[in-house]
């Protein structure tokens, strides 16, 4: 009779074991291989969107500032004719404009210039010098001077441009706003 030596079955078993246990581990490393690339992927998509509902954010923010900076210019802008208007028509108190009279509309044009597009910085930087000029080249109770109605027309003008360029980058619905003056 033919015995199998005693060390055949052990090393089998023990290749075996070794077998089964390599497998093991390897179907370990091989699963979280997939996994921890999963889970990267995923860290990514999330880091992605987080980016972009920052840039969403800071878009939303600085629409919010421009838009508060165009309220605030475009009101003391119509502060600033109204004072130009009143010194012509010589309902002000003053023979003269006081020192500053525009300075609250400049202010503004300053922070305007923070967050405006080039088209509305213009059209704000013509409006102001407008209606600077305006009350600064009109005469006290004269609104009958040809002067004074040219620099008004002009004032008009520059007034009716500005609101446009606002509202086309404010994206306020609506169109063209130059007739729905005041």
């Amino acid at each position: 009779m033919n015995v199998t030596p005693l060390w055949v079955p052990i090393v089998v078993a023990v290749v075996g074991v070794v077998g089964t246990a390599a497998a093991g581990v390897g179907g370990v490393l091989l699963t979280q291989r997939h996994a921890d690339r999963r889970e990267d992927a995923a860290w990514e998509r999330e880091r992605e969107r987080e980016r972009e509902r920052w840039a969403r954010e800071d878009e939303m923010r600085t629409f919010e500032h421009r838009r508060t900076a165009y309220a605030s210019f475009y009101e003391t802008l119509k502060d600033m004719a109204l004072r130009a208007y009143d010194h012509g028509y010589g309902l002000s108190d003053e023979v003269e404009l006081p020192e500053g009279w525009q300075s609250p509309t400049f202010r503004n044009l300053q922070l305007v210039s923070l967050y405006a597009t080039p088209s509305v910085l213009d059209a704000a930087s013509s409006a102001y010098n407008a209606a600077w000029r305006w009350g600064h080249e009109a005469t006290y109770d004269a609104p009958e001077d040809p002067t004074f109605g040219d620099l008004q027309e002009a004032y008009d003008e520059a007034e009716a441009g500005v609101l446009d360029a606002i509202r086309i980058d404010l994206a306020v619905p609506g169109g063209n706003w130059s007739s729905c003056r005041d």
